[in-house]
């Protein structure tokens, strides 16, 4: 082996650099930061091919002095820290000292600045490294950067790099992260001379959400504002249908500053977890503000991951503000008429050629409104010559109010979904996810009074669980008892349930202990409050009717009814649509119409 030797000092700022700089997006988030750190008004960003032959960041910042110039491209040189203690409590964007000297090492970086005091600008050029004087120049207050030939003389880095589109819709990104929030700052970003992004200083936050997501979307999304003695968050939400599988959408900020944070990736899945399709993440604009000692931002080398002194805590209140802030959100229950309704105008049931009773087991069935005629008597419906006398005494279902016209036939398509008229359109209900929010929901409701009704079971269910098994359950006993659950062992390997939910009548007992020992096991560090929250999701789809289940018309007519008095009916509890709409212009577009 060969001796142990220091690194010349120009292989230890391009390993730095590897850590700080990856790509052109690198370089624009730290100078940009970098400026905003100067207390700038005002910010410029303009690329070349991406950001591969040259970018450029301007500001009206407070500036570098001259003689600071030669220590601002030198590693470990800041103005943000003085003490060991400052790491502790960290309020700036930068705080290591070695933004410009990383991107120094690896490019040819220009750096002019004037301060307020200065009767001129001076600037210094570093070559990869090799730095120069400082000179005298003219120029205004505040600082421009200009960065070329990125990873020029370190073709193993360059090859990396993507092409110019490729790169200049991440600088993009991040000039758009960045413009998100920092309200009073004006952002500029040009490609090749044409202007791609632009927000004004005095714009406010609904303003940069547009520019950012799309202005109709913008309009859409709804506002979250939570002020704590110890966390404030503020949020915009976007609708169900903006969500995606990837969270290329998700903006999470603390104190200003944008993270990547697998953990409160998770808390936001939670919090929307009821309003969004499994598996997506949401349109999404989050700030966070805690004071500074109480999170570590120093975990990072690009200061994206974050560490809170109280994480439990953070996430807690991030998941429940997005739930109660959701809960009020007007795309959370369709304006587009009701599921059910307690008015007289009802309507008949029909089914083809057969009778309500012999039409079952058949693929699909319509439910009528009588039609009025001019002396509003409903007139009679002209039925299948095979129709049965007993057609003429069926109950009807309930509807909207007759004042909502367009409200048409209810058509039951493979004892799964329920298809209807509406104005502008049509709407298809998914039976198992409307009986699913509403299991949820009508549990929640009787937690909030005191505890769920439970049914006593004549005898009780027994499930062979291990003796590891059994212990988890039983300590979790107290929360399942308050959702109705009634557990005790029944010797050593045996579960013996007493009772369930009263209104769960589908509830199999030995998947429902399935489900509880899974909780237990996923959730052991988990507060009773979570837990007691995880174990009504299981218990919601459980006790729910499913996909190609037999609803006969006072079933169907029950959960319409129970429907209708829901306060939120756009998703099941796990966040899969309850109701579909399709436009008359959808509709058109599918049969090629328009």
């Amino acid at each position: 082996m060969n001796s142990i030797q220091l690194l010349p000092p120009k292989v230890v700022d391009q390993i730095a650099a590897g850590e700080v700089v990856e790509r052109p997006a690198s370089v624009i988030k730290e100078l940009v930061e970098n400026a905003l750190d100067a207390g700038a008004k005002n910010i410029e960003v303009r690329l070349q091919e991406g950001g591969l032959r040259s970018m450029e960041v301007r500001d009206d910042g407070c500036g570098i002095a001259a003689e600071d110039l030669p220590l601002a491209v030198t590693s470990h040189a800041t103005s943000k820290l003085r003490k060991p203690e400052d790491l502790d409590a960290i309020a700036t964007m930068g705080f290591r000292g070695e933004a410009l000297a990383s991107v120094a090492s690896v490019s040819r970086l220009l750096l002019t600045s004037k301060t307020a005091e200065a009767s001129h600008a001076s600037q210094i050029r570093v070559d990869f490294g090799r730095g120069q004087e400082v000179r005298e120049v003219a120029g205004v207050q505040g600082t421009r950067v200009l960065v070329e030939d990125l990873f020029a003389e370190l073709p193993g880095r360059r090859k990396f790099l993507k092409k110019a589109a490729t790169e200049l819709s991440h600088c993009r990104a991040w000039v758009e992260r960045l413009a998100l929030s920092h309200q009073g700052v004006g952002f500029r970003l040009f490609h090749q001379q044409r202007l791609l992004f632009e927000v004004q200083a005095d714009e406010d936050l609904d303003r940069r959400c547009g520019a950012v997501f799309g202005s109709g979307l913008a309009e859409r999304m709804v506002k979250i504002e939570e002020r704590g003695t110890y966390l404030s968050l503020e949020a915009r939400v976007g609708p169900p249908e903006s969500a995606r599988r990837d969270a290329g959408r998700v903006h999470l900020y603390l104190n200003g500053r944008w993270v990547r944070d697998a953990r409160l990736l998770r808390a936001v899945r939670e919090g929307v977890r009821e309003f969004v399709e499994s598996g997506h993440y949401p349109t999404l604009y989050l700030a966070m503000a805690l004071p500074p000692e109480r999170a570590d931002v120093n975990v990072h080398p690009q200061k994206l991951e974050v560490r809170f002194r109280d994480s439990n805590l953070v996430f807690a209140s991030l998941v429940k503000a997005l739930r109660r802030g959701l809960a009020q959100a007007p795309w959370a229950t369709r304006q587009v008429g009701e599921l059910g309704s307690e008015a007289e105008a009802g309507g008949r049931m029909r089914s083809g050629s057969s009778s309500f009773s012999s039409s079952m087991g058949t693929a699909s069935q319509v439910w009528e409104r009588p039609l009025a005629d001019s002396s509003g008597q409903a007139a009679m419906e002209s039925q299948p010559d095979s129709a049965g006398p007993a057609e003429e005494d069926r109950t009807s279902l309930p509807f909207p109010p007759r004042e909502q016209e367009g409200l048409g036939p209810i058509l039951s398509v493979a004892n799964t979904f329920l298809v209807r008229e509406v104005p502008g359109g049509m709407e298809i209900l998914d039976q198992h996810a409307l009986h699913e929010r509403v299991n949820l929901e009508e549990l929640r409701r009787e937690i909030r009074q005191g505890q769920v009704i439970s049914q006593p079971l004549l005898i009780p269910a027994l499930v062979d669980v291990g003796r590891q098994e059994l212990a988890l359950l039983l300590e979790r006993s107290e929360t399942f008892r308050r959702l109705g659950v009634e557990i005790e062992a029944f010797g050593e390997t045996t579960l013996a349930i007493r009772a369930v939910p009263a209104r769960l009548e589908r509830l199999q007992a030995d998947k429902l202990v399935m489900d509880l020992l899974d909780l237990a096991r996923e959730h052991r560090q988990a507060s009773p409050e979570n837990l007691q929250e995880e174990a009504l999701y299981r218990m919601a789809c459980r006790g729910a009717v499913m996909a190609g289940d037999r609803l006969d018309e006072a079933a169907l007519r029950g959960l319409l009814q129970r429907g209708a008095k829901l306060p939120q009916d756009r998703t099941c509890a796990h966040g899969r649509p309850v109701r579909v709409f399709l436009s008359l212009a959808d509709l058109e577009k599918a049969f090629h119409r328009r």
